[in-house]
């Protein structure tokens, strides 16, 4: 029986992603079917913003229903520019389908032979759920982060898409030092040029935005909603939450410790996957503002080798509606896996000798082959930082 279905998967691998599809499908139905007033509202806040530009003003005028302006840089617009020329109704059904297509991208990339599982896993997930229901960009640019880190690895291109998301949301930043950490260092240089060219293009086209944003608008998170909501599972979010006293320099006191600890762990690491994930949480944790969009990262810690019990407690996690945690002990615990994976997910294999079916004793990994094993991109290194011997 099993080596039929076996064989039934081998001769029929679309059927694995059925059940991906249909939720895809579901979700997309149920999102453009909302009302207008709460149909793809980010996406309507992108193109509200764009028609303020088109009729003299600033992108930064614009705020959909008093309490939802712009926030992205200014190259954010020229990014959305050719797709907000579609008519209303094509544009919408493009944007879903298309986040559909970006979660099976991403599930690819990421681990192409679970892909099916990977994509189902997502499509159920919060964030892309949130990604569906608010027509967001998040996704999107995950897509473009993960392909820079895995699928060019060994282009002269690496770092383009990189630099491209960045220049249309400030938040892949951080995957820049990732790179120069993990041996990457001409792909973070080509990153860096690449945002840097992104945005002198915005000042170009658009001076007074650029100005404005630049020097006013990044600063002001104000704007960037309801920062107080369970929503934000940012550090300083929580800390929010909590109105502890002195908060933003707590906040950037310990988010930055965090990051900056995550960052010396994926120094010299053989795996990019674990990287990303690394990077990933620790910018959920870093930013002032990580909506459940932003949070795509943590899913994927689900398909690394973990023990089952951090398996379920990623999936619990990240299955789970926001609205299912708000008001509950579990409330930060978005926040909490952030922290945990940026902090304690093993970026090393467990040692040689250990039975492949028995979990390990080292933090969340379970034994998988060793480096040597499978040749990695990144320089071989005895822990964060420290090269191995030649052998």
């Amino acid at each position: 029986m099993i080596s039929g279905a076996r064989r039934n998967e081998r001769h029929h691998p679309l059927l694995l992603w059925a059940p991906a599809a249909l939720v895809a499908v579901a979700t997309g139905v149920i999102a453009l079917r909302r009302p207008e007033s709460l149909r793809l509202t980010d996406l309507q806040v992108y193109l509200g913003a764009l028609d303020t530009l088109r009729d003299g003003g600033s992108l930064y005028d614009y705020i959909r229903n008093g309490n939802a302006p712009f926030t992205y840089p200014p190259f954010a617009a020229l990014f959305l520019l050719v797709p907000a020329q579609l008519p209303l109704t094509v544009l919408y059904a493009a944007w879903t389908l298309g986040t559909g297509l970006a979660a099976v991208a991403l599930a690819r990339l990421f681990d192409r032979r679970a892909a099916p599982w990977l994509a189902l896993v997502l499509m159920l997930s919060a964030p892309v759920s949130s990604n569906f229901r608010y027509g967001q960009v998040s996704l999107l640019l995950a897509v473009l982060v993960t392909t820079d880190v895995l699928a060019l690895r060994h282009s002269r291109h690496q770092g383009v898409l990189i630099g491209l998301a960045a220049a249309v949301k400030l938040t892949p930043l951080i995957f820049i030092p990732m790179l120069w950490l993990t041996g990457r260092r001409r792909a973070a240089a080509v990153a860096t040029a690449t945002f840097l060219a992104c945005t002198t293009l915005a000042g170009v086209l658009l001076p007074q935005d650029s100005w404005r944003y630049w020097g006013t608008e990044v600063h002001d998170v104000s704007r960037l909603g309801f920062i107080t909501s369970v929503g934000n599972q940012s550090l300083n979010g929580a800390l929010l939450r909590l109105d502890v006293p002195h908060r933003p320099l707590l906040a950037t006191l310990l988010a930055g410790t965090i990051a900056a600890i995550a960052l010396w762990r994926v120094a010299g690491l053989r795996d990019p996957r674990t990287a990303l994930v690394i990077t990933g949480a620790a910018g959920v944790v870093l930013s002032p503002v990580s909506w459940t969009h932003h949070q795509v990262w943590l899913v994927l810690a689900a398909f690394l080798p973990l023990i089952r019990p951090a398996r379920v407690a990623v999936l619990t996690v990240m299955l789970a509606p926001v609205t299912a945690l708000a008001w509950t002990p579990l409330r930060e615990s978005r926040l909490l896996l952030a922290i945990a994976l940026a902090l304690l997910l093993p970026t090393r294999s467990p040692a040689r000798h250990e039975p492949a079916n028995r979990p390990s004793t080292a933090g969340w990994a379970r034994d998988r082959p060793t480096a040597a094993a499978s040749p990695s991109p990144y320089p071989r290194s005895a822990g964060p930082g420290r090269p191995l011997p030649s052998p």
